[in-house]
């Protein structure tokens, strides 16, 4: 396995923390493989204009705006 390292604001270690705990995770590197994985997945769906439609529990469809196209 290649081993990387970056740093990142607190905020962001904060989110991991959070993230980590609720989905009682081994460690901020197995969030990040999880965070990779879904951000595949959504790129297979994602709109010409960066979008992605999400379908939520009561049969609504929400937009949500995975990369900005224009920067």
């Amino acid at each position: 396995m290649t081993v990387t390292s970056f740093s990142v604001d607190s905020k962001t270690d904060q989110t991991l923390e959070e993230l980590m705990r609720h989905y009682r995770a081994s460690s901020k590197a197995a969030v990040l493989r999880k965070a990779i994985a879904l951000l595949n997945v959504a790129s297979r769906s994602e709109q010409a204009d960066g979008t992605l439609i999400i379908r939520q529990p009561n049969g609504g469809d929400l937009k949500v705006i995975v990369w900005n196209r224009r920067t």
